[in-house]
């Protein structure tokens, strides 16, 4: 039996500001078991949304506002992951600093602080004839799920990453896993890191056209078969309070509201008026659009189904 215990994270930031961590993801693997798994939001230090944030992701500024604080998500997760190494996708150049900066800022230098690996080390140099290994490059050429900047989905790829690699290797021992790759720790340095400053950054206005305050009326763009669990959606043209709505009323019937457009998309709901880059979208790859009203008709056909979750998130 060996010892191949370990956890693999993500961060998601509200803002380029280094360390504005507004959402976490992991998975705690044992070998290729995965024994527990957690995700929550977390509410920012600086109070705003970059433009990326604010149409790519799935809940609001507001969302995250009303969620636990960085110490309260790490006192939270802090058992699941003590005296284990920690890898993530690219450690170095963003979840060391992300996290040095939040520990500082937060004060929590005397917190027990992991020691990282690096999954896009270790897919460099375990796969170095593959052309690219970023998360989604790698993702896609082992047919893996990924729904990219979900930090569960993208924990349980780098996990997945250390599975396949060290089962190709014969290798079922972190530290022999270690040395026979050559993987370098990467500690999360606090001497000379500056916490973050909390005031609301207003977003800088783009140049030329913005579709994102455009709203249009729209046309059928594709057939949609019968919705089935699993099946990926976005939502355009509703309110927030009416998007959280109709995400939870899709939840309880086992579909998952997708955080951006992608081509693993099914369909979108759409209300009168629906937003123009989304359309365009829609338009040009068959994205099948359905009403509010046909949504809810056809989740009636569905069975329900009832996920548990606590306040922090999904833990098992």
């Amino acid at each position: 039996m060996g010892n191949l215990r370990y956890v693999a994270l993500d961060l998601e930031c509200a803002t380029s500001d280094i360390g504005n961590i507004c959402e976490i993801g992991l998975v705690v693997m044992n070998g290729s078991e995965e024994i527990a798994h957690f995700r929550s939001l977390i509410r920012p230090v600086v109070e705003s949304f970059g433009d990326w944030q604010r149409w790519n992701f799935s809940y609001s500024l507001n969302d995250t506002l009303d969620s636990p604080t960085f110490p309260e998500i790490w006192n939270h997760i802090q058992p699941m992951i003590e005296g284990l190494p920690v890898v993530a996708h690219n450690a170095s150049m963003v979840e060391c600093k992300h996290l040095a900066s939040a520990f500082v800022h937060h004060e929590m230098q005397d917190s027990a602080i992991p020691v990282m690996y690096c999954t896009l080390e270790l897919a460099r140099k375990g796969w170095p004839d593959i052309e690219k290994h970023g998360i989604k490059f790698v993702a896609k050429h082992f047919e893996w799920a990924l729904d990219h900047h979900n930090p569960e989905s993208d924990a349980r790829v780098c996990a997945a990453i250390v599975n396949r690699l060290s089962t190709e290797k014969g290798i079922q021992d972190w530290g022999k896993l270690v040395d026979e790759m050559q993987w370098n720790p990467h500690t999360i340095q606090l001497k000379g890191v500056h916490g973050l400053q909390k005031k609301a950054v207003k977003p800088k206005k783009k140049e030329g056209k913005n579709y994102s305050d455009d709203l249009v009326v729209w046309s059928p763009t594709g057939e949609l078969g019968a919705l089935a669990k699993g099946q990926r959606f976005i939502m355009s043209g509703f309110s927030l309070d009416k998007k959280k709505k109709l995400k939870r009323v899709a939840k309880s019937f086992g579909l998952i509201n997708s955080r951006f457009m992608s081509a693993s998309l099914h369909f979108l709901v759409a209300d009168e008026r629906m937003g123009a880059a989304k359309y365009k979208r829609c338009q040009d790859q068959a994205i099948p659009i359905i009403s509010e009203n046909e949504f809810r008709e056809r989740l009636e056909q569905l069975p329900r189904v009832d996920p548990a979750e606590n306040q922090f998130g999904r833990t098992q």
